[in-house]
């Protein structure tokens, strides 16, 4: 299915949330998304631990602390790179490695131009699996969640 760069970055934060990945990942990972070519992924980035691992590495290269070796798959470590090289306006000198990337130090150079991916076609298999982490983040339609707060309420009339 194709869907929008939006939609694209939405369904991997939503996905991250209901996967139990802490806030600021679920933000990384939809940032990476941007850049990630999906139709390469064989495993889910947030089920493997790449949305933790991979950003926490690169933090700790970041503040000095390389070099970092992280196991994940190349498509996701790419695009967690060009994330970071975009933000950061860094360059990231690292090396592949059989199992994954070895990071080892940014440069203030600046990083060649990268251009999210925008719109894209997501494999189904993936689509199905990040939808049914992401809904994982829904509360039941009931009362009792009514009561407790959930839903927009009487008050919500835009």
């Amino acid at each position: 299915m194709e869907l929008s760069a939006n939609e694209i970055t939405t369904l991997f934060l939503k996905a991250a949330r209901g996967g139990s990945v802490p806030l600021g990942y679920c933000e990384d990972l939809a940032e990476a998304a941007q850049f990630m070519n999906l139709d390469v992924l064989t495993r889910c980035p947030i089920l493997d631990s790449a949305a933790m691992n991979v950003p926490v590495a690169l933090d700790l290269v970041l503040a000095g602390r390389g070099p970092r070796t992280v196991v994940a798959e190349h498509a996701v470590i790419q695009a967690y790179v060009t994330a970071y090289e975009t933000r950061l306006a860094k360059t990231l000198h690292w090396q592949v490695t059989e199992t994954g990337a070895a990071f080892e130090r940014f440069h203030h150079a600046l990083p060649a131009s990268h251009a999210p991916l925008g719109r894209r076609r997501m494999p189904e298999e993936l689509l199905k699996h990040l939808e049914s982490l992401a809904a994982k983040i829904l509360v039941p339609e009931t009362e009792s969640s009514r009561a407790g707060g959930a839903g927009a309420g009487l008050t919500d009339n835009d």
